[in-house]
């Protein structure tokens, strides 16, 4: 017996040790899957398991529950966004009736206002209705008055400018004729009196009122006091112009004073070449023309030209001598005031004849070569107090046409 059971035991023991080493491999297998069972819903059918590794089944969940923890805060979210939709249409409703209510308040103390104007106006009695028309009549005058003051001024600065106009037109013209030598001293003369008359102007100026060129008419509405400053500053205005125009009436008078002055220079003075030409023989001592022998004293200056060239007044004038003269020929001489006067000789006839009035560029003679004379052209003289001078300096201009 005893051997019996000793060999039973002997032969009981690897069994043993195989079955612990087979649990200990699929335990160690089951830690990397997870066993799921799937029942199916009718009673025949058969249970079935499914190997699911562990760490995919891990990463299911955590996913769902990730998903979950989204769409939970995004609810979460719309339930607040909602809530503030709700509110703020609330606080609009508020606010619409809070206008509504205000626009009615507005609507009726409008209302009242216009109903207490009408009841003021209402009050008003007679006599304020009178005197407000009283005031309007006024100020209406008032504007009439303004407005003939402005036509006045608007005529005063026209005539002002007017005689501007004309008196640097004067200014000009005898500026032009400054060639000549006592118009120049007495363009100096007066442009010195003109500078004098503006600076006494000037000085009465200053101790006028000052004045803006121009001031606006302003409206009325019955507000006389403007009316009345605006009244006072436009006749200010208007006595300034007065000023003006009487300043520029003193100068054209002083310019007509001195041209007066220039006249004889201006129509008379000796400035015009009788001819055109240059001058062959100038004045003062040479030899003698003819082939003789000395020298002789050449009085004046000879301008070559073809016989029949028209020989001009060089200024205005009466013709004193017309005729024959020994040695000079057919001559003709012209006293132009002053103590000048000129002489054209060798002419081949003259034209005027003794006590006529000619003017500056009037045609007197024709070039000839009569009495003393080597060939045509014209023997031009300038006398100042019967003396002799030099033409030259006279000879400022030519003839235009």
């Amino acid at each position: 017996m005893f051997f019996k059971r000793s060999t039973q035991e002997t032969h009981a023991r690897p069994t043993v040790k195989k079955v612990s080493e087979l649990i200990n491999t699929k335990s160690h297998k089951q830690k990397k899957y997870v066993s799921l069972m799937l029942v199916p819903s009718y009673s025949t059918g058969k249970t079935r398991s499914l190997r699911v590794p562990r760490a995919a089944l891990h990463g299911v969940i955590i996913s769902i529950l990730a998903i979950s923890a989204v769409i939970t805060g995004l609810h979460l979210r719309n339930l607040h966004f909602e809530r503030m939709a709700r509110n703020l249409s609330e606080y609009l409703g508020e606010t619409q009736e809070a206008f509504y209510e205000f626009q009615q308040i507005s609507e009726q103390m409008q209302s009242d206002l216009i109903d207490a104007t009408a009841q003021m106006y209402e009050q008003f009695s007679e006599e304020q209705i009178r005197a407000q028309r009283e005031m309007d009549r006024q100020a209406r005058r008032h504007q009439y008055a303004l407005e003939d003051i402005w036509d006045h001024i608007d005529e005063l600065e026209r005539q002002i400018r007017g005689l501007d106009d004309e008196r640097q037109e004067l200014m000009d013209n005898l500026g032009a004729r400054s060639i000549i030598p006592p118009i120049a001293g007495l363009m100096r003369q007066l442009e010195a009196s003109q500078r004098e008359l503006r600076s006494l102007s000037d000085l009465d100026r200053q101790a006028s009122p000052d004045v803006a060129p121009a001031i606006g008419l302003m409206g009325f509405g019955g507000v006389s006091s403007n009316v009345r400053l605006c009244e006072d500053e436009l006749l200010d205005r208007l006595i300034l112009l007065k000023d003006e125009l009487n300043l520029q009436r003193k100068l054209l008078d002083d310019i007509e004073n001195h041209r007066l002055l220039m006249e004889p220079y201006l129509s008379n003075y000796p400035t015009l070449w009788p001819i055109r030409g240059s001058i062959s023989s100038g004045f003062g001592w040479r030899r003698n023309p003819m082939g003789g022998s000395g020298s002789e004293h050449h009085d004046g200056v000879d301008i070559p030209a073809r016989t029949g060239t028209p020989i001009r007044a060089a200024g205005g004038g009466t013709v004193t001598f017309a005729g024959w003269r020994n040695g000079y020929g057919n001559t003709v001489i012209i006293d132009h005031g002053s103590g000048i006067s000129t002489l054209y000789a060798h002419n081949t006839r003259n034209s005027v004849s003794v006590g006529q009035e000619v003017a500056r560029g009037d045609i007197i003679a024709y070039v000839g070569s009569t009495g003393r004379s080597t060939g045509p052209h014209l023997h031009y003289e300038v006398h100042v107090n019967g003396v002799a001078r030099n033409p030259v300096p006279f000879l400022l201009e030519h003839y235009s046409s």
